[in-house]
């Protein structure tokens, strides 16, 4: 009898938690799901009266436009180094910085901690005054580097607290151990906390990434040559003064949106749960 109550209120469980989880999924896939449908309409049925989900003929014609008049390839290429470099840089500073902050105590650690939150927490347009002031007086306008610094600047706050909270889940005892046996402390960090805490760093990199793929603000200012832009500023390109290309903004968004979609399929894999359970013990 206990067993069919145990196995009665599994179930229930199951349940709630599809009831829950289903209705956001489709609340989420279903933006994405027009976005592509609509990709590969025609012109003539984009905007049919009453709405139409699906079309009477597919077509591929906007892919082939957003390819051949937008230089689709250019902005996936710009954001995809813009990205790749932002998050390699941001990945460095923050271990060492998280590291830090879990293992040592040091003057202004907590104020440092703060600070971080705190600027994470303001709006991205009131920090770009001051950044795009700095990146100006260093002639790192128009350059992708200057847009790797802002993307690492945004994104460093966030990157720090996730890590510090990986870190923190590492015990100490591990780092003392090999402090005992003569390893220095870049090289325990090295050696011993970074492959520990790899699915963590590598979460935090998909995110990261993730941030950088899609930003728009800095990207739209900072890069002034076509040539340096990414895809959320080719997109906006698409709305003129005149008119509002939907096709191609909706292929463009759909290609752009492939990236982000295979990436967060993998983050699902890595949580530090449970990865240390026995990683001190014998």
């Amino acid at each position: 009898m206990k067993q069919q109550t145990m196995k009665l209120q599994a179930t229930m469980q199951r349940m709630s938690s599809y009831a829950v989880a289903l209705p956001l999924a489709a609340f989420i896939a279903l933006p994405l799901a027009w976005m592509f449908i609509s990709s590969i309409k025609p012109a003539d049925q984009l905007f049919s009266s009453p709405p139409r989900i699906l079309a009477d003929r597919w077509t591929i014609d906007w892919y082939v436009t957003v390819f051949r008049d937008s230089g689709a390839a250019v902005f996936f290429t710009n954001s995809l180094i813009v990205g790749l470099a932002s998050t390699l840089l941001c990945l460095v500073i923050g271990t060492l910085a998280a590291y830090a902050l879990t293992r040592f105590d040091f003057p202004g650690k907590s104020v440092f901690l703060i600070a971080a939150l705190v600027t994470y927490m303001f709006p991205a347009i009131v920090l770009f005054v001051p950044i795009y002031m700095i990146l100006n007086a260093l002639s790192l306008i128009d350059t992708r580097i200057g847009l790797v610094i802002c993307h690492t600047i945004l994104t460093f706050p966030f990157a720090v607290w996730m890590l510090k909270s990986f870190f923190d889940t590492l015990p100490r005892e591990i780092d003392e151990a090999a402090w005992v046996d003569g390893a220095s402390y870049l090289g325990t960090f090295v050696r011993i906390v970074l492959p520990l805490s790899l699915p963590g760093i590598f979460s935090v990199a998909i995110f990261v990434f993730v941030l950088s793929w899609n930003e728009f603000l800095f990207a739209s200012i900072v890069m002034t040559s076509t040539e340096l832009k990414t895809v959320p500023v080719g997109i906006s390109e698409f709305i003129t003064s005149f008119d509002v290309r939907w096709g191609e903004i909706m292929a463009l968004g759909t290609l752009a949106t492939v990236p982000v979609v295979v990436l967060f399929t993998f983050v699902q894999r890595y949580f530090l749960r449970g990865v240390l359970s026995g990683a001190v013990k014998g």
